[in-house]
């Protein structure tokens, strides 16, 4: 009896000293893209915890709405990609730190159009579709470059992700920016034809987490915590790759052909990958500085671009 008590009086007086504790919450918006897969790996096989963080997922339907989140201050990171990190400084977001980059788009984004048009050239003068305040508006003005064209020469409407389909059965635009699983919806149909993807820009769209400086600096040791659960999940989609495509599939409402396509489109990083890139800052300040002058150019936004340069984290 006397050792039972001992044993509960032990337990009480280590969690009153603070020595049992669990990890302050750190919540974390993001939308489907298959890019997001090791951080919903992470959360499903408990790698967050595994490795002493405490993170919350907080599922959201697009890209705008994962940026308006942050902007809200309903979460404390984001997922997304460089143009929405760009844009969240810009406009007074808590100022955050790109502490994981996931992935380049290489395919996964796309322009899809109605059966009427061809190409990108014969956007000109129509009404095209795109979630406007994030990378819609970007891969936009990259794809009428290239046919030497600016947003000018079409009429942009502001289209949700959920809402792309719709637009485009009623012809109230002619094309649409997408991305999986949207993109793979749409496509199924056979009424519509893929004009445009981020295959032909290459390494360009970025896809990162970035997490508020205020909770970096009240958690030191976080970002270092969330790139061992990111090798963790990186470790199992290669060693279970059926068993993560199935799950993620079902819950993207795709078939496993058509979720296993969706990740041919990206280009995942490892661990080691990254901490290549986050050793090279010079690259990485240019990479922001890019995107930013991009935007302005595109004249997508205002801006000096000077906080373009310190988007990414830099260990203390």
């Amino acid at each position: 009896m006397l050792r039972v008590f001992l044993g509960i009086t032990i337990a009480f007086f280590l969690n009153a000293c603070g020595q049992i504790k669990t990890p302050d919450k750190v919540s974390i918006a993001l939308n489907p893209w298959p890019g997001n897969v090791l951080l919903y790996l992470a959360d499903k096989k408990d790698f967050f915890s595994q490795v002493g963080i405490n993170i919350e997922l907080v599922r959201v339907s697009t890209l705008a709405d994962v940026q308006r989140a942050y902007l809200a201050g309903d979460v404390d990171g984001f997922a997304s990609t460089l143009v929405e990190v760009v844009q969240v400084g810009i406009v007074g977001g808590k100022p955050s730190k790109v502490v994981l980059i996931a992935d380049y788009s290489h395919g996964g984004d796309v322009i899809i159009s109605t059966a009427q048009i061809n190409s990108v050239k014969e956007l000109k003068g129509k009404t095209v579709g795109c979630e406007v305040s994030s990378l819609g508006t970007y891969i936009l003005g990259k794809a009428l470059a290239e046919h030497q064209m600016t947003l000018a020469d079409i009429n942009i409407v502001n289209i949700e992700q959920d809402s792309v389909g719709e637009a485009l059965e009623s012809r109230k635009v002619v094309a649409v920016v997408t991305y999986p699983p949207y993109s793979i919806a749409l496509q199924s149909t056979g009424d519509y034809r893929q004009i445009f993807t981020t295959k032909a820009i290459p390494e360009d769209i970025l896809d990162v987490l970035s997490i508020s400086e205020n909770v970096l600096q009240q958690q030191p040791l976080l970002v270092e915590k969330m790139h061992q659960a990111w090798k963790l999940a990186f470790d199992y989609l290669q060693q279970h790759p059926e068993e993560v495509v199935a799950m993620m599939a079902a819950q993207e409402g795709l078939s496993a052909s058509e979720y296993v396509n969706a990740l041919d489109g990206l280009n995942l990083l490892s661990i080691e990958q990254q901490r290549q890139l986050f050793l090279q800052p010079k690259k990485l300040q240019r990479m922001g500085e890019d995107v930013c002058e991009t935007l302005v150019k595109i004249g997508a936004i205002e801006s000096s671009c000077e906080h373009a340069a310190s988007l990414f984290y830099v260990e203390p």
